[in-house]
């Protein structure tokens, strides 16, 4: 009788676990697709992201049909370059 309770409170606390998993996946889902529309009618984009070290990244932005290389570190922020958005990749370096 005692092994049937032991097996009974492993299956239980293992549903358990396995309830709490499951809400939290539907709960980044709803994060993620709210994120999204909340980020869909922005007029800055972030394109790329680099990170070149710990505390320094560059990031190119998109605005206005122009798209900026920013560096950041970690007490500032530098515009680097300013570029007309181009969506072919095509092109010569």
């Amino acid at each position: 009788m005692h092994i049937i309770n032991l097996i009974m409170k492993i299956l239980g606390y293992t549903c358990i676990f396995i309830i709490i998993l499951y809400l939290a996946h539907i709960t980044s889902k709803y994060l993620a697709k709210k994120n999204e529309l909340i980020n869909k009618n922005k007029s800055i984009k972030i394109k790329e992201r680099l990170l070149i070290n710990k505390d320094k990244e560059l990031i190119l932005i998109m605005y206005r049909n122009r798209e900026y290389l920013i560096g950041i570190s970690q007490d500032k922020f530098t515009k680097i370059d300013t570029f007309d958005n181009k969506d072919d990749i095509s092109e010569e370096i």
